[in-house]
């Protein structure tokens, strides 16, 4: 771990162009925009969200933009109101539940990248910078920003580096501190969210959840703490 961290480069990509697997030029592909109106309504389904409660359908993230790699997700998200939908005062905890029990019992993808979806209050405003493309007008409500990545950037690197090192040094000591991993998670969540609000998309900080999220360490530190989780549940 020492020499891969030592000599560590990052995995993440700019782009002159959009991902050509999904989009001609600027306009979504009619069989990607087709497949990913579908799968929206099966989530709408799967998650009892009304059809009046729904107000468009969005695709954001890393496939909206020019930092896309061959791991980025469709970022999915349906675009409501929420005080359309019942229990109101529990919905952000039950729409992740949801969207974690999709995850776990479906693998939909499209032209090889996973479909991730969300709902997402239309009150919400939209991330600085990041492109949100709706699939129900077929057009752009906020175009990408482009933006160079310095692949090797010391205050990502060491960011990385950093974060790679307390997850694994956690992991690999076989700890079953529970809340220091919830600590932990909860501190990536902050960081990244702090610096899209302040940065927008190419801030630092979010780089830095971006390549973790590459090279697998926040998967790995979600699937130990399912397992540290399951544990206390039984005897």
């Amino acid at each position: 771990m020492k020499k891969l961290l030592s000599e560590l480069k990052l995995t993440l990509k700019s782009h002159e162009t959009l991902n050509n697997k999904l989009w001609d030029d600027k306009t979504l592909k009619k069989e990607v925009r087709v497949a990913l109106w579908k799968i929206a309504r099966e989530w709408a389904k799967f998650s009892n969200i009304p059809q009046s409660a729904i107000k468009d359908v969005i695709v954001t993230g890393g496939n909206a933009n020019y930092n896309y790699t061959d791991q980025s997700d469709i970022d999915l998200h349906l675009v409501v109101d929420k005080e359309k939908i019942d229990c109101n005062d529990v919905l952000d905890d039950y729409l992740q539940a949801k969207k974690q029990l999709w995850t776990l019992t479906h693998d939909v993808t499209i032209k090889g990248h996973p479909v991730e979806l969300y709902a997402q209050d239309f009150r919400d405003p939209f991330r600085k910078g990041q492109g949100i493309y709706s699939i129900e007008s077929n057009k752009w409500l906020q175009e990408p920003t482009k933006y160079k990545i310095d692949r090797s950037h010391p205050e990502v690197t060491r960011k990385v580096k950093e974060i790679t090192h307390q997850i694994d040094s956690l992991i690999n000591s076989k700890s079953d501190d529970i809340d220091a991993f919830k600590k932990m998670k909860e501190k990536l969540k902050k960081m990244r969210t702090t610096a899209i609000q302040t940065g927008g998309e190419s801030a630092p900080e979010n780089l830095v959840f971006k390549e973790l999220r590459n090279r697998g360490t926040i998967d790995r530190l979600n699937k130990y703490m399912r397992t540290l989780e399951d544990k206390s549940l039984s005897i």
